[in-house]
């Protein structure tokens, strides 16, 4: 296909900080297949970036604007100078800004969303909850078609918005290149002290307090770690020194490769109270680290079989702090975790996926 049939493809993100949503932007970026996109990147704000395009076919434009409401002109500014057949968008409420204004642009124009977490969920989280959800309810239909990571986020689209099945596709996440399971020989608690992870962002949402009490039960030694930052940090060492865990549950921080030297953990733990579809889990699997999660609405069950983990019912403390003993005690094969893993959620697939859906939605543009 010569440069002149490529499909243009106009992805706007409003950040490249550390994040599920912008960690996604930044594989797509840099594994789309050049020879048939012509790839735009628009960055309502990249000031603080985490995550880098290395893909040099990749024009990045970063707007330099506080927030996505005050971005419309120089999206459109872009728009009309880049002439995307495409314009894929990739957070929802940026999802919802380009939806109320998607009349003013060319028609020819196909508007691709992505969704990141739970719609009916995550709009309570807006400053004017009943609002938000009803400007969605009304202008979410306009869009040509909404990317789902999982078959939950896809029904939860369907009956609380009715969005048209046919405008819908589920391509979950991918796990990135780069992560490896320990030695077959590595042994659970190996030096007497079992290792337990958790990577999340230190928010209400994630639950981590209920994973502090949780541990608090256990009478086995280990060592949990926390890996990540929030509001909450300060709430959660409270807790864990009221709960006399200080020598035990530690708030690590944030860290560019969070399972770097934790490939060796026994377990990962999940506390959230709802998931689209976290990546961290397929993260821990390509490790080879058996899952135990809260059976929450959104994608987790989608994730964790009873091959790779064990689910426990929603808030349920003391089951989750049994799950523990019981995993470990189950010896899961964790070869098998990461070959499953990387075969399922292989980058190669959610590539195919979504280059599919860009030529059929775009071709002819």
């Amino acid at each position: 296909m010569s440069n002149d049939n490529k499909i243009r493809i106009l992805i706007i993100t409003p950040t490249l900080q550390c994040g599920g949503s912008e960690r996604y932007v930044s594989m797509l970026c840099n594994n789309i297949n050049s020879s048939l996109f012509s790839v735009c990147l628009v960055v309502v704000n990249n000031s603080n970036a985490f995550y880098s395009i290395s893909n040099p076919a990749v024009e990045i434009i970063d707007l330099h604007k506080k927030r996505v409401l005050f971005s419309l002109p120089a999206i459109k500014a872009v728009v009309k100078k880049f002439e995307p057949a495409i314009i894929f968008s990739t957070a929802n409420h940026l999802n919802l800004y380009l939806a109320i204004f998607k009349k003013s642009f060319n028609p020819r124009i196909v508007f691709i969303a992505r969704e990141a977490s739970i719609v009916s969920i995550n709009s309570r989280q807006a400053k004017m909850p009943s609002l938000y959800n009803r400007l969605i309810k009304k202008y979410y239909r306009r869009l040509d078609h909404i990317i789902c990571q999982s078959g939950y986020m896809q029904q939860d689209l369907l009956n609380h918005y009715h969005i048209a099945l046919a405008k819908t596709s589920v391509i979950s996440n991918a796990v990135p290149a780069g992560l490896d399971p320990l030695p077959p020989q590595h042994e659970q608690g190996s030096d007497g002290v079992y290792k337990f992870i958790t990577v999340a962002r230190l928010s209400e949402e994630k639950g981590i307090e209920r994973l502090v009490h949780a541990t608090g039960l256990l009478l086995l030694p280990f060592k949990y770690y926390i890996i990540g930052d929030g509001h909450k940090r300060d709430q959660l060492q409270k807790l864990i020194d009221e709960l006399q865990l200080g020598e035990k549950v530690f708030l690590i921080g944030e860290k560019a490769d969070p399972f770097k030297g934790m490939e060796d953990a026994d377990l990962y733990l999940c506390g959230s109270y709802y998931e689209g579809f976290p990546n961290v889990l397929l993260e821990a699997g390509a490790c080879g680290i058996p899952v135990i999660a809260f059976n929450v609405p959104g994608g987790i069950s989608e994730i964790i079989t009873d091959k790779n983990g064990i689910l426990v019912d929603d808030n349920d403390i003391i089951a989750f702090a049994a799950a523990i003993k019981t995993a470990l005690a189950a010896g899961f094969n964790r070869q098998a975790i990461t070959e499953n893993t990387k075969d399922r959620f292989s980058v190669k697939k959610m590539m195919a996926a979504t280059e599919n859906l860009f030529m059929t939605l775009g071709e002819n543009k």
